[in-house]
């Protein structure tokens, strides 16, 4: 757990699904988010209530002049399987308002310090829209490096759009450039 004045982050609870939930479904977040959109809330509360074990999940939250919790945001990884274990696919998704501030950063580092030095992954991929130039430069604020672009990847807008595959390859392993 990570505890920087008024924000916390920590591992998953098993009634964050409520706020979760309308996070996960604001229309900015809909529209730039490569997974299916609209999970139906029971759905959407299995997902969050029984995740599989190689499913890792953390929570951005910030107290409140009233005492009270918000959950601002979420970072979930998946370690992926047989002969790709030692990869993992991220997801960071925070209210816009606090996209490209202190709060993404320090979700994001977080997620990367339980994939390297917990998880022991040697590479993390992160998938968004080509279109989507801020969130590039945000990834490659921390080591991420667009590895492919996927030529209409998904529907979005009315249209088929690109995406970008991003790639980080753990810092102590290094990584051969060409």
């Amino acid at each position: 757990m990570i505890d920087s004045g008024s924000l916390t982050i920590r591992g998953l609870h098993t009634d964050d699904w409520e706020n979760l939930y309308p996070l996960l479904h604001q229309d900015e977040v809909l529209r730039n988010s490569t997974e299916l959109p609209y999970t139906p809330e029971d759905g959407f509360r299995e997902r969050f209530n029984n995740p599989p074990a190689t499913l890792h999940t953390l929570i951005a939250e910030t107290g409140q002049p009233s005492g009270r919790k918000r959950i601002i945001g979420t970072a979930w990884l998946t370690q992926l399987e047989n002969r790709r274990r030692h990869c993992g696919e991220l997801t960071v998704v925070v209210y816009p308002e606090y996209q490209n501030a202190d709060v993404e950063h320090m979700l994001l580092q977080a997620a990367l310090e339980l994939a390297d030095q917990w998880l022991g992954l040697h590479r993390v991929d992160v998938l968004v829209y080509a279109d989507q130039t801020a969130t590039i430069e945000f990834y490659g604020q921390h080591g991420f490096k667009l590895e492919a672009t996927m030529r209409q990847y998904a529907f979005r807008n009315g249209s088929l759009q690109d995406a970008a595959l991003l790639a980080r390859i753990r810092p102590d392993i290094g990584s051969e450039e060409k």
